[in-house]
């Protein structure tokens, strides 16, 4: 039972990172513009879960997933932001890939078929600091047996989504034996 006894702290240090990029926010442009980008975690923090080792053989690098900018678009007169993808992601649009990172269950059942993958273990599913930028939505084809603590790899179909709160999606997915 250590963990336990480290659980609020843990729930601390995620409320704080959630709320900093709002603050900052509030403080004005001139702290936003010295300030990592909203919904970007840190690189050390994702090394801290994922290491700076190489990955499983074949999968995409998270720093790869996360060279997208957001964009101001204008629709009928309402201001929209969407994400602009660096040309390496707009290839691997619509291909076959591999991605390494922690199930974040949209169900309480021991697996899933339909949820988020991250290079970040979530603690406390009300506190994710993470931007879309980390997050990929996964539809598999057969449920993915998960732990909260280990990591999985799994494959499928990249798609790109125009949307602001979702960059990502894996379509047809099947776990990946390491």
């Amino acid at each position: 039972m250590p963990l336990l006894r480290f659980l609020p702290l843990i729930l601390i240090r995620n409320l704080v990172r959630a709320a900093v990029p709002a603050l900052l926010l509030v403080a004005g442009h001139a702290a936003v513009a010295n300030a990592p980008a909203i919904g970007k975690i840190p690189d050390e923090q994702l090394y801290g879960f994922i290491g700076k080792d190489p990955l499983p053989p074949g999968t995409i690098p998270w720093q790869q997933l996360r060279q997208v900018e957001m964009v101001e678009e204008k629709k009928a007169g309402k201001s929209l932001m969407r994400p602009k993808f660096s040309a390496k992601m707009q290839a691997l649009d619509k291909q076959e890939v591999k991605l390494y990172g922690f199930v974040m269950p949209l169900s309480t059942t021991p697996k899933q078929k339909h949820f988020l993958i991250s290079p970040l273990p979530t603690h406390c599913p009300f506190c994710v600091s993470q931007g879309p930028d980390s997050i990929v939505e996964v539809l598999a084809k057969i449920p993915v047996e998960f732990s909260q603590w280990e990591p999985v790899i799994v494959s499928g179909r990249l798609e790109l989504v125009n949307d602001s709160s979702l960059f990502y999606r894996l379509t047809d997915a099947v776990p990946v034996k390491n």
